[in-house]
């Protein structure tokens, strides 16, 4: 079985951090350590104004120790909301007592809040807001690689006239209470579109030369200067590589902009992230990416920067011991561990305090940005707690008394097993977790063993340890039935035993069949019995196997990276949906994995679905018309289309027992941060 990945976060102590913890002026704002956290789209607003998840959000990581925050993309113009339904404005006035609340709620405990503000340019959809429809303001006529909607190039009064509103915006924080502004320069944004040569094909004084593309972040912060003053701080985040080569930005560039802006004297801190809209696989890192790979960029800033302002960086930092070791390297003056603060909130209060086994690790699932593209609020796969701190946040889980605590059994050591059984005992249940393999982790511990996977093996990791801090009594290797569950004398017995992978390829996309013709064949196999034999031999399938997924996940892709490995095979993946591997595509996944299963040779055949399997031969027809094509001498067909819930045992319990709750993949197969959330939620209510 393969080794848990540990989360690198429980093993950092206090006392190999001091640099962190060293307070920093940032113009006019004292902040009392350098820990941080940028802004990131939660889409918690309410009717485009901050909302109180925002405020109860920032308020669990300041009091978790926190120094510093910038809340996510507050829209300085009226065009400016962007391309979100929740999206929300600082130019509206009916944001400053939301913004009052907000420097309150993290002041209260020692912390400091900044705004960031922006204009999406291109990046937007000008109908999003059904009473606010308007053309898109472009800095030249260069649509979004996402959103292909034509802009409308602006013109000097356009350009005043956003000028205006980020002037406007900084005031209404400043009038609320908020510590500073920082002004979006990144990730293809408005001004970032204005600095970026992907962008900018203007010919008047704001095109051409780096100096000129710089005109209107310059005329923004002197306006801002304008209305604030000098008591008030601003700074510019800005995206230090585009990752598009001489297209886009490039680090050279960047270090002549920081310059010129350095320069103006206007700007108190330059927030060093990288990547756009063409490469937001990089602007969000997922788990493919190492740990700080952005620390380079922001030691190269900080050379050119030097004393005239201070420097953030980005890029998976995702333990104390990593910050620690930027500031010692001249990376930065400010480290954002942002992700990082998400899953834990509590992180620098529990290593401070030695808690640190019971800091919940990020491991870069993106599940919080995927459902940001989607247009709903934010979660986290790890912490359900993320955007419900107002139910569920620190002090908020009700312990049981004594004389109503119970032994709750839990049947299944997969992430719903677990998750519900750490909750039950903090709250001073008995719990006893009976799992049937030698480890737990369920479905996790397969997915895990796919090639660059293996921070999965963290969300295992922060379950084990959470149970054994709450005194959880875990068996492993155990076959439960009602007979081995009685002899447990459980009071209230929780089910959690997953789901299974079929093979009879029912599909919505066929309804009126009731099964995929030749699916009873031995060379049809589901995913998951094929992912486990290929990890033990990858020549077990044979040598030309053909992969039917529905699913969109990971699984059925690993598996063919895994196949392409090992040379003369064959593999095609085949789907019904547009796009191979949907929901690797939403976590920002897809730009790294994609390019390697099509430099082995693995053929991708989206939109295409199998008529029939006939001992080797596979008829393969395109779902929206035209000609099937037969595959010949197919090894294996493996087939991702469905799981099951394994819930024989839960009906079973209900006969037996007067307390039986089932929790997960058997109720019904779903993404694990739905089952997390089940999860927390039983686990407080048992």
């Amino acid at each position: 079985m393969t080794e848990t990945t540990r989360s690198r976060a429980a093993d950092v102590r206090a006392d190999q951090l001091r640099l962190i913890f060293q307070p920093l002026s940032i113009g006019s704002t004292e902040v009392r350590n350098r820990i941080m956290m940028t802004a990131q789209s939660t889409l918690y607003g309410d009717d485009n104004i901050l909302g109180n998840r925002h405020i109860e959000y920032y308020r669990e990581r300041a009091r978790g120790g926190c120094a510093l925050f910038i809340c996510e993309q507050q829209g300085a113009h009226p065009y400016a909301k962007g391309s979100f339904h929740n999206g929300c404005s600082a130019w509206d006035p009916e944001s400053v007592p939301k913004y009052a609340r907000l420097a309150e709620a993290v002041h209260e405990h020692g912390a400091r809040q900044f705004v960031q503000l922006y204009a999406p340019g291109v990046h937007d959809k000008g109908t999003t807001i059904i009473d606010q429809w308007h053309p898109l303001w472009g800095a030249s006529r260069t649509m979004s690689v996402v959103h292909r909607e034509v802009p409308m190039v602006m013109e000097q009064e356009h350009i005043d006239d956003l000028v205006r509103g980020f002037g406007k915006s900084a005031l209404n924080a400043k009038v609320a209470g908020i510590d500073g502004v920082e002004l979006h320069a990144a990730h293809s944004y408005m001004f970032g579109q204005f600095l970026s040569p992907a962008y900018n094909k203007r010919t008047d004084a704001y095109g051409g030369s780096v100096r000129n593309r710089c005109r209107i972040v310059i005329e923004a912060g002197e306006e801002v200067r304008r209305r604030v003053g000098t008591d008030f701080t601003v700074g510019v985040r800005l995206s230090f590589d585009e990752f598009m080569g001489e297209a886009g930005i490039t680090p050279g560039m960047s270090e002549e902009m920081l310059d010129i802006l350095a320069d103006t004297g206007l700007f108190d801190f330059f927030n060093i992230s990288g990547g756009g809209y063409h490469t937001l696989h990089l602007a969000v890192a997922p788990m493919s990416v190492d740990y700080g790979f952005m620390l380079p960029f922001g030691k190269r800033a900080k050379a050119v920067v030097g004393d005239r302002a201070k420097i953030f960086i980005v890029g998976r930092i995702v333990d104390l011991k990593m910050a620690e070791d930027a500031i010692r390297d001249g990376a930065a003056d400010m480290v954002a561990m942002t992700r990082a603060q998400m899953a834990e909130p509590q992180m620098i209060r529990k290593t401070l305090e030695g808690r640190q086994q019971e800091i919940i690790g990020c491991m870069g699932a993106n599940e919080c940005v995927a459902r940001t593209f989607e247009n709903r609020p934010s979660v986290c796969l790890v912490n359900p707690t993320v955007g419900r701190e107002a139910r569920w946040g620190t002090g908020k889980l009700r312990p049981v008394a004594p004389a109503d605590a119970r032994h709750v059994v839990v049947v299944g050591g997969g992430p719903g097993g677990m998750h519900t059984a750490q909750v039950a005992a903090r709250r001073g249940h008995r719990v006893t977790l009976l799992e049937r393999d030698a480890e737990p982790g369920g479905n996790l511990r397969l997915l895990m063993a796919m090639p660059t996977r293996q921070e999965w093996g963290i969300a295992i990791d922060n379950l084990q340890r959470a149970m054994a801090a709450a005194g959880v009594t875990v068996r492993t290797g155990v076959e439960a039935d009602p007979d081995v569950i009685a002899a447990e004398q459980p009071e209230i017995v929780v089910v959690a035993t997953g789901s299974r992978y079929v093979t009879t390829g029912y599909s919505q996309y066929r309804p009126e069949r009731p099964a995929l013709p030749g699916h009873e064949q031995d060379n049809v196999i589901d995913v998951e019995t094929a992912v486990q034999r290929a990890l033990k031999d990858p020549a077990a399938l044979g040598r030309k196997v053909l992969i039917l997924d529905q699913t969109g996940d990971y699984l059925p892709v690993g598996l063919a990276e895994i196949l392409s490995q090992t040379g003369n095979r064959e593999v095609e993946l085949i789907s019904p949906n547009e796009v191979i591997g949907e929901d690797i595509m939403r976590r920002l996944e897809y730009p790294h994995v994609i390019p390697r299963l099509t430099a082995a040779g693995v053929r991708l055949s989206p939109s295409c679905f199998v008529e029939r399997i006939e001992g080797d031969s596979v008829e393969i027809y395109p779902v929206w018309g035209g000609p099937s094509r037969t595959e010949r001498e197919v090894d294996t067909v493996v087939v991702a289309i469905e799981r099951v819930p394994a819930d024989a045992l839960y009906f079973a319990c209900r006969e037996r027992f007067p307390l039986v709750h089932r929790v997960g993949d058997c109720v019904a197969p779903r993404r694990p941060a739905a089952v997390t959330y089940e999860a927390e939620e039983l686990g407080r209510r048992l």
